[in-house]
């Protein structure tokens, strides 16, 4: 459906302008849709939009809102007015001589806007509605107490998978990737920064997602996820460092694409023997070697019309890399003992935390096979990168725990700033113990930064530096005479690492 406006001076009609499914803005600033140069009128005076209800004019001054009905005109400053005068039926694309194509669109899922970061975050849905957000907190739908945010700095409006970001004339600015814009679409991963404030706008996944997605990093990981899902006949290797996540992006792919409906098996062949390790991937028949009293289906046959899910696939052995190469050349299984091939039909998502490269030049990983797993690669950052997920993932985790305890329990805000200032080497499975485990040391309902420091002691041996330096990095220093460059090689740490170390002991 489309509007068509009239703009008019003193009863002659100036311009027409079209309204379709994004807002027009109408003000004296050369940035507005429809400008209009009367001194009585404000930069940005009017929104005018389409609601479930009809046509309507917000008066983005007053904060007060009209229907705009055909035939209605609006009054702008002293002379100029604006006169919705019919609506119509965009026009029909033309005939096409090829065979008619339907085409499923499934309808996208309502983004959300992250404000803040750490225990100050905030989450807002973007449900359709447009949101103004400022520091007056009479004419915006979300304050922020920022004082570089204009009154009402700007406003985030919905579209088809996208956001239009409109900037309402603010002192300071909106800007997006280091520019300043006064009206632009941005999509899922992008960031807005106004005064001091960032706002990220994402994707939430659904409540059962095996992911927590709402840092850039992980935002990106997703929308590869998505194109990638959609094209399920293909390989996709995955990697990344142990516990970052890879089996969460493999669940993704699965429950994203057209084979959701099938089964999803996961396989971790690592630490196994070559026998067996054939067994559970291709299956095996009775009395195919000692100790097969059955016929035993293997994963390729379990996961037909799903997903595999192979995890470290770089620990396979050499002869099974080469059985696995011959599969994905012809899609046929052939079982141990057995002379019948079996065709089958799914995707496979594989994944290693190791360098498959390293380990086809050191000879420990088939070349081609590495070429034929890698159709599609996607690397799952590690959480140190990704801070912006800490939060959310603790507060799953303590959701999880709350069901054995019988109480449900929060962070504090000193608790979650220590945790996001952990360095995470086992990512987000350490991060999972960690809150788990303060979780349980916590007296009360509130986890404190001392149930934090407790758990991370008992787990990986780490002395509080924020306490006081350990008498290793003074006894560096000293060593070096104060030479922070030379006392960081010699400890084997970035010289940025020793001087926020010693900065929190108080020793510099």
């Amino acid at each position: 459906m489309q509007d068509v406006l009239l703009l008019g001076y003193e009863g002659k009609t100036l311009r027409e302008f079209t309204l379709g499914d994004r807002a027009l803005d109408v003000g004296r600033s050369r940035h507005c849709a429809i400008v209009v140069h009367d001194p009585e009128l404000a930069e940005r005076a009017f929104l005018i939009e389409r609601t479930p209800d009809g046509v309507r004019a917000v008066d983005l001054v007053g904060r007060e809102s009209r229907a705009l009905g055909v035939g209605a005109s609006l009054s702008l400053g002293r002379h100029h007015h604006l006169r919705r005068v019919r609506s119509e039926q965009p026009p029909a694309p033309s005939p096409s001589r090829t065979e008619p194509m339907t085409t499923m669109v499934a309808p996208a899922r309502p983004l959300a806007v992250v404000i803040g970061r750490g225990s100050e975050t905030r989450h807002v849905r973007l449900d359709g509605r447009p949101i103004t957000l400022g520091s007056d907190h009479r004419r915006n739908d979300v304050v922020l107490v920022d004082r570089t945010v204009s009154g009402c700095h700007c406003r985030l409006e919905p579209l088809d998978g996208r956001v239009l970001v409109r900037d309402l004339d603010s002192r300071n600015g909106t800007w997006i990737s280091g520019r300043r814009v006064h009206a632009v679409e941005v999509g899922p991963g992008a960031t807005v920064r106004i005064g001091r404030t960032d706002l990220r706008i994402v994707a939430p996944e659904p409540e059962h997602s095996p992911l927590v997605v709402e840092s850039e990093p992980m935002q990106r990981v997703m929308d590869e996820v998505r194109r990638v899902a959609r094209v399920p006949r293909y390989c996709v290797l995955v990697t990344g460092e142990s516990g970052a996540g890879k089996e969460g992006v493999a669940r993704s792919l699965h429950r994203l694409g057209p084979r959701a409906d099938g089964p999803f098996v996961a396989y971790n062949g690592a630490g196994f023997s070559e026998q067996l390790v054939a067994s559970q991937l291709f299956g095996h028949e009775r009395g195919a070697f000692t100790g097969a009293e059955s016929a035993h289906r293997g994963a390729f046959e379990q996961a037909e019309g799903g997903t595999l899910f192979l995890d470290e696939v770089g620990e396979l052995p050499l002869t099974t890399q080469a059985r696995l190469l011959r599969v994905l050349e012809t899609w046929e299984i052939r079982r141990l003992g057995s002379e019948q091939v079996r065709k089958v039909d799914l995707r496979l998502v594989t994944a290693t935390n190791r360098d498959l490269r390293r380990e086809v030049a050191a000879g420990r990983f088939r070349e081609d096979l590495h070429y034929r797993l890698m159709q599609f690669l996607i690397v799952v950052p590690p959480l140190r990168d990704r801070v912006a997920d800490i939060a959310p993932l603790a507060r799953r985790f303590l959701g999880e725990v709350a069901l054995d305890l019988g109480a449900p329990k929060m962070l504090t805000a000193d608790a979650l700033e220590r945790l996001e200032r952990h360095d995470f080497p086992g990512n987000v499975r350490e991060l999972r113990n960690l809150v788990i485990q303060s979780a349980v040391w916590a007296a009360t309902d509130r986890v404190t930064r001392a149930d934090v420091v407790r758990a991370i002691e008992r787990t990986s041996g780490v002395v509080r530096m924020e306490d006081h330096a350990s008498s290793s990095i003074v006894s560096a220093v000293e060593r070096h005479q104060g030479n922070l460059s030379a006392a960081a090689r010699a400890l084997g740490i970035p010289r940025s690492t020793l001087r926020d170390r010693l900065k929190r002991a108080g020793q510099e």
